[in-house]
């Protein structure tokens, strides 16, 4: 029996595909690094920034308190 030349099951991306491909890709980063910093330095940071205004509020009070 001989054996014949198996085909891909795909062809290789080319052409339009590829394009489309790489453009379709850098559009998510893209979105997803101004969206990601857009949550992390305008929700984020500012949330943080004031549980430790808090927390630290209440330990100057308490070290108020004590004297210290």
């Amino acid at each position: 029996m001989a054996s014949a030349a198996v085909a891909p099951a795909f062809k290789p991306i080319t052409g339009m595909l590829r394009r489309g491909l790489i453009l379709d890709l850098s559009i998510g980063l893209g979105l997803g690094f101004v969206f990601g910093n857009a949550f992390w330095y305008g929700y984020h940071m500012p949330r943080v920034n004031a549980r430790d205004a808090h927390y630290r509020k209440l330990e100057e009070a308490r070290a108020a308190r004590q004297g210290n």
